[in-house]
């Protein structure tokens, strides 16, 4: 027997990764975006706050030399690598009547820490 402990609605967390879409210039801005509304999406399964503050770091991208480009960008693909199918399970637990709070917290974590090694990058943090 299953538990319905936290309700999310799957179509609300599609509006929140859509959100703003439209307003950013470059794929990689885009991509960057959509990065951050996966993760508040998955802030708001676990529970958490998200508070997005890299204003600055694809700009910070985009005018570094090759090298340090590089592994942001590949820094990126990761955590989209990541993240997708974390965050296409909890939708699916979701759906289904589950309780996503646990791997949610868990996939925060992961996403988190991940993102904080890419600001990380940046010079001040890529705010």
């Amino acid at each position: 027997m299953q538990h319905r402990t936290h309700s999310f609605d799957k179509a609300q967390a599609f509006d929140l990764l859509h959100r703003d879409a439209g307003g950013r210039s470059s794929a990689l801005a885009a991509r960057w975006q959509s990065l951050g509304d996966a993760g508040r999406v998955i802030a708001s399964l676990a529970g958490k706050t998200w508070s997005q503050t890299d204003a600055q770091f694809i700009a910070w991208i985009e005018s570094v030399p090759h090298d340090r480009r590089q592994s942001a960008l590949e820094g990126i693909d990761d955590l989209s690598a990541m993240i997708e199918p974390g965050l296409a399970a909890l939708l699916y637990v979701c759906e289904n009547g589950g309780d996503a709070r646990a791997p949610a917290a868990a996939l925060w974590r992961e996403f988190s820490a991940a993102r904080a090694a890419l600001l990380a990058l940046a010079p001040s943090g890529g705010d």
